[in-house]
């Protein structure tokens, strides 16, 4: 299944979560104030930049397991790829839905929409992985 590479899979995740990291880091300030004056109504100044600084931070904290994807798709050979998409993607998963759940038990609601294109990508990314898991030679060696 040339569609479930676990090398492009890696690839292409990675550049992702770099790219969404980058993005929160720029635009943390905007995504703070739409967040968090739609829950809680308008913010103190001091407020907002404590916000502000969370969300920086989570997108500088998200661009190295960006980088670490990407050169697990380029460097490791087809069985440790498929190894580290299946691990990647499962902890990934598994980070995102304990997040959902403590931040909506907080009164601090994520919308779900926004979520849903980062599941598929980590659902496939799983898939990859699960589907060379036996050293499968079509995973990617040189693809």
């Amino acid at each position: 299944m040339k569609f479930l590479n676990p090398k492009w899979w890696l690839i292409v995740v990675g550049g992702l979560n770099i790219l969404g990291g980058l993005m929160n880091f720029f635009m943390g300030g905007d995504t703070a104030t739409t967040a968090l004056e739609a829950q809680y109504g308008a913010l103190s100044t001091r407020e907002l930049e404590i916000a502000t600084g969370y969300e920086e931070g989570w997108g500088i904290f998200s661009i190295p397991y960006g980088i670490l994807a990407i050169a697990s798709g380029l460097v490791l050979n087809s069985d440790g790829r498929a190894k580290m998409a299946m691990v990647a993607g499962l902890s990934f998963i598994a980070t995102f839905i304990t997040l959902l759940l403590v931040s909506n038990s907080n009164g601090y609601e994520v919308p779900m929409a926004q979520f849903i294109p980062l599941f598929v990508a980590l659902l496939g990314l799983t898939a990859s992985g699960y589907l060379h898991m036996n050293g499968d030679a079509s995973g990617g060696e040189g693809v």
